[in-house]
């Protein structure tokens, strides 16, 4: 039996995580922050000592990309100081860890796609906290595989899921349209990391750094405009510039990876955006309808 490790319960891609297929024989346990103190760093050991994973993949993270201005030892406690902890006691006990990481750690001012050789330039605390979890978890655990992913989305959480829910009320949306990335399917996501884990556990693949997007790019509003049509056509839906766009956290311009490596290695490719994001809209509106009839029937 091979027992897997997930480290992080109620985020989009530890959630994508739980509903997928994994192979025969293998057992999938979960660790949030209900379960442990993921801040508390003494209690990294603990946990993984007491599951005994033969492999670890590290979903958690701090991703309030505007509050990490605000809160920058929170960030990097979550997303650099337990990384490190985490890969320190997978490479003691000779564990696979897979650990996440993010676009972000790039700031756009060079013109992407990135690929893994790329150095890291981020332009807000968010990713200087990814970028430093990354460098601390290679250099504790040589071997594991850092994975870098982008633009997560999904039909429960996020910006699909705000998108198609205002879409559907007919409220005005602007949408940010010089900002350009990878969007990524999060069920896609974690059937690839299945994969991936298998793979390194037979012997295949290779330890270090891994883009693991969708292959094609896009603007925040390419896919706000995918979801308007296929949810309400009528709904007004305006591009706006990033100048426009108030916030905290100054964004990359262009964060596009280049997933060649994964493909090359693996055989992955993850679907395109154009192919699932229709889909998945349509499963937004569903599930939110769904949860407003379960709230009538409660009387909330």
């Amino acid at each position: 039996m091979t027992r897997v490790l997930v480290l992080g319960r109620r985020g989009q891609l530890a959630r994508a995580l739980a509903s997928t297929p994994w192979p025969v024989g293998w057992r999938v346990a979960f660790a949030g922050r209900d379960d442990v103190d993921l801040a508390g760093i003494e209690a990294i050991p603990e946990i993984l000592n007491q599951t005994r994973p033969d492999v670890v993949i590290n979903t958690v993270a701090y991703t309030a990309v505007d509050a990490a201005e605000d809160h920058r030892e929170a960030a990097f406690i979550l997303n650099a100081e337990v990384p490190e902890a985490v890969a320190q006691t997978c490479r003691a006990a000779g564990r696979l860890l897979i650990h996440l990481s993010t676009d972000y750690v790039f700031g756009g001012t060079d013109e992407g796609p990135y690929d893994e050789a790329a150095r890291p330039d981020p332009v807000n605390v968010y990713g200087r906290s990814k970028a430093e979890g990354e460098a601390r978890t290679l250099a504790a655990c040589p071997d594991a595989t850092v994975v870098r992913t982008a633009w997560l989305m999904s039909a429960d959480s996020g910006f699909l899921a705000t998108m198609a829910r205002r879409a559907a009320t007919g409220e005005p949306l602007r949408v940010v349209d010089d900002q350009r990335g990878n969007p990524t399917l999060a069920a896609d996501l974690a059937a690839a990391l299945v994969r991936v884990a298998a793979d390194r556990l037979a012997g295949r693949g290779a330890p270090g750094l891994l883009h693991m997007a969708g292959p094609s790019e896009a603007t925040w509003f390419d896919v706000a405009r995918v979801v308007v049509a296929t949810l309400n056509p009528g709904a007004d839906l305006q591009p706006i510039s990033s100048f426009d766009y108030v916030s905290k956290a100054q964004r990359p311009r262009d964060s596009r990876l280049d997933v060649l490596r994964l493909q090359h290695i693996h055989g992955i490719a993850l679907r395109p955006w154009p192919e699932w994001v229709a889909e998945a809209a349509r499963g937004c509106h569903i599930l939110a309808a769904s949860r407003l009839e379960d709230r009538h029937q409660s009387g909330d």
